[in-house]
């Protein structure tokens, strides 16, 4: 009971000590500028903010297309040659059953916009306009 009561009083004096060194102490973690370089050394530089990322480069316009020839069979099927490459009637439009369209070509861009070209005509996406082929 004595070595109680010895305790108790050792606590009871120990307790304003230890808070007054509490408060002596002062910071026992790193300063946040001191953790952020710890972290850097850790695991490297943070991630750029998408914020500030500059936006990517639009994309590239699209090759013109040239239509170079138009052959309608009897049968009612057709060939077209686009950028000298055949394209046979699954895969070609032809404007037909219009005055004045005979062997003009449809076609539909990927944006959704139609053009029509003659035997001979260019369209370039980049302008969006239709030319005639130079020879």
């Amino acid at each position: 009971m004595r070595y109680a009561l010895i305790l108790c009083a050792l606590l009871a004096g120990a307790a304003p000590t230890l808070h007054a060194q509490a408060q002596q102490l002062g910071r026992l973690f790193l300063s946040p500028q001191q953790r952020a370089q710890l972290d850097a050394q850790r695991y490297g530089p943070p991630p750029p903010d998408p914020a500030l990322a500059a936006p990517p480069p639009p994309p590239p316009p699209a090759p013109p297309v040239e239509l170079n020839g138009v052959v309608v069979r009897s049968s009612g099927r057709s060939t077209v040659w686009l950028n000298q490459e055949a394209q046979n009637e699954p895969h070609n439009r032809l404007a037909r059953g219009k005055p004045g369209t005979s062997g003009t070509l449809t076609l539909r861009l990927s944006n959704g916009q139609v053009v029509l070209l003659k035997p001979g005509q260019r369209y370039d996406p980049a302008s969006g306009t239709v030319t005639e082929a130079l020879p």
